[in-house]
């Protein structure tokens, strides 16, 4: 039933309760309450659920019981001194009935008593738990505080380990007249069990090598917080199609929790396909095959590859888990990469390995070392290098939503080089940095910038590879120019591409429905050489659709500042992080 006149005044209350009589529709007003003590006013009575056509003792029967039930609900927030009206009219089609409530001054708290025995009295969770709570001497009753904390001493015991906790008294002692209550919790931990036997199920991986998923161990302190880490662990290992970690019934006599873990093999083979198609390489055809247990130690094995009009390259992968099987991994590469640009084109053997280590806060970080032999073409010039880059990259992704985040970021950095006195045909330093921002609004609208930085301290530029080289337009880059388009050009006006770069982004997205939203956009910057920086700047708007295979993004670009402006019509799909 509607409640909408609650917070009506006494001079409007008749001329509402007329117009709501005039369409025969019921109403239940109460006034003098408002916000929470309102809401759980309605939630206990049963009069207002009656229609206007419901038997008149049926009304009157549930009017009876009315006022007691509002009087309970406004005690759990400490009023129970309330002095209340009511009235129930019936008119010629429905019925009305009015409450009002003069609430008077809440009970406060007087004497508090909340004491922890047990092994629990020194264990600081629980301490932290009681300094939070709002039972405190001299502030109002709330049974909802007393009721939660209760709840939470029982949850932090079970999560904890102590299987013997429970409270030896419990109660809150109210005196109305003296508009005071004391309140009383006697919390006995009892003992705290251990980790007992932690039993495998399975017949997957060594189990040398599963322990390394897990720190704990039996006699360690039980917390079924590392029991949560260690099925996630597990679950995002890629090893098992279901994981089952659980306590088992707690061992009085040896104080122990047993812990029974249950492992089902994902398919050792994995085969992945898939077509897209962007403006920068056209249609795009993907395919893979990964074994995910090459052996019982966890190595993994994979080759993938991707053909495209601009480019295709395949490859193959071998890792392991080397140290800490939950962060740290080593890896093999080997693949070739054609490469046909506006600009350039290169064909690629790159060998590589790979140290992967997964660091705090979640950042990424790969130690490695390529040897990179690439024969290419930029500007008319035709060569060949020969490149031994060690390096390191750290990235992280941080956000509420993986395709579609209305809040999170993206921060990459990579710094690699090469010298020509470790087999390589040149000497260079460079450094990529990479950042993405999304910040969504509560009207749903969302603002997205986007940055790219590249610097390069080289011995000859000429002698860098493209694939060493800067580039700017795309899109993913400066919107409105072709795929690498932009950068520095030769004699002939031919792009060469820079030894650094700068590119910016601003978008801003409003949504139409669930599925489709609008864009407007203008990027900004260019590759460049030294200190001769010649900005390029497109702008324009598209339409983004959460498609069920992920973002679809379709915009159209025109070049600012240029003689041909014609407009250029990107589309591109992935995650916006």
């Amino acid at each position: 039933m509607s409640s909408s006149l609650a917070r009506l005044g006494r001079g409007s209350l008749l001329a509402a309760a007329c117009a709501q009589l005039s369409v025969a529709h019921a109403e239940v007003v109460i006034t003098g309450l408002e916000d929470a003590l309102l809401d759980n006013a309605l939630i206990h009575l049963g009069l207002d659920d009656e229609a206007c056509d419901a038997p008149q003792w049926r009304v009157n029967e549930r009017y009876s019981r009315a006022e007691q039930q509002i009087r309970t609900a406004i005690q759990v927030f400490g009023y129970y001194s309330v002095d209340m009206s009511a009235r129930l009219e019936f008119g010629e089609n429905c019925w009305l009935a009015t409450f009002d409530v003069a609430l008077g001054e809440p009970v406060r708290l007087r004497d508090v008593e909340i004491s922890i025995s047990g092994a629990a009295q020194d264990d600081p969770s629980f301490t932290s738990v009681v300094n939070r709570t709002t039972l405190q001497a001299s502030e109002p009753l709330q049974h909802a505080a007393y009721e939660q904390l209760k709840r939470r001493l029982l949850e932090l015991a079970q999560q904890r380990g102590y299987a013997e906790a429970m409270f030896g008294a419990s109660r809150i002692d109210v005196y109305p007249l003296e508009r005071a209550a004391d309140v009383v919790l006697r919390f006995s931990s009892g003992p705290r069990y251990t980790f007992g036997e932690i039993q495998f199920r399975q017949d997957v991986l060594e189990q040398s090598f599963l322990d390394g998923y897990y720190e704990f161990k039996r006699g360690d302190p039980y917390d079924r917080s590392q029991l949560t880490a260690l099925y996630r662990v597990l679950t995002n290992s890629g090893y098992f199609r279901a994981v089952d970690v659980r306590p088992l019934e707690p061992l009085a006599d040896a104080h122990e929790i047993p812990v029974a873990i249950e492992l089902t093999a994902a398919n050792r083979r994995a085969i992945s396909y898939g077509v897209g198609f962007s403006t920068d390489t056209g249609p795009r055809l993907r395919f893979g095959r990964t074994n995910r247990r090459v052996n019982e130690r966890g190595a993994q094995a994979g080759f993938n590859g991707q053909l495209s009009p601009v480019i295709s390259e395949v490859g193959y992968n071998y890792r392991f888990p080397y140290g800490d099987p939950r962060t740290e991994w080593v890896s093999f590469d080997i693949g070739v990469k054609h490469e046909d640009t506006q600009t350039a084109v290169s064909d690629t053997l790159e060998l590589g390995l790979r140290r992967v280590i997964t660091r705090r806060s979640s950042w990424q970080e790969t130690q490695y070392i390529d040897l990179v032999i690439e024969d290419f073409v930029v500007g008319g010039l035709k060569s060949r290098s020969r490149l031994l880059m060690p390096g390191m990259s750290w990235f992280k992704v941080n956000a509420d939503n993986t395709l579609r985040p209305d809040r999170g970021f993206r921060l990459g950095l990579d710094v690699r080089g090469a010298n020509d006195s470790l087999g390589s045909d040149t000497t260079f330093v460079q450094t990529d940095a990479t950042a993405k921002l999304v910040k969504g609004f509560s009207n749903r609208t969302r603002l997205l910038l986007r940055a790219r930085f590249g610097f390069t301290w080289e011995q000859a530029f000429l002698e860098l590879p493209p694939s060493v080289r800067f580039f700017a337009g795309g899109d993913n880059s400066i919107r409105g120019y072709e795929f690498q388009s932009l950068g520095p050009v030769d004699a002939n006006g031919v792009v060469i591409g820079g030894d650094r770069l700068a590119v910016a982004s601003v978008e801003y997205e409003v949504p139409f429905s669930s599925r489709w939203s609008g864009a407007m956009f203008a990027d900004s910057g260019n590759a460049f050489t030294g200190s001769d920086f010649n900005t390029k700047t497109g702008a324009g708007f598209g339409l983004r659709w959460q498609s069920p295979l992920g973002p679809i993004r379709i915009d159209i670009a025109w070049p600012v500042g240029e003689i041909e402006n014609s407009p250029r019509l990107h589309v591109s799909l992935g995650a916006d992080l």
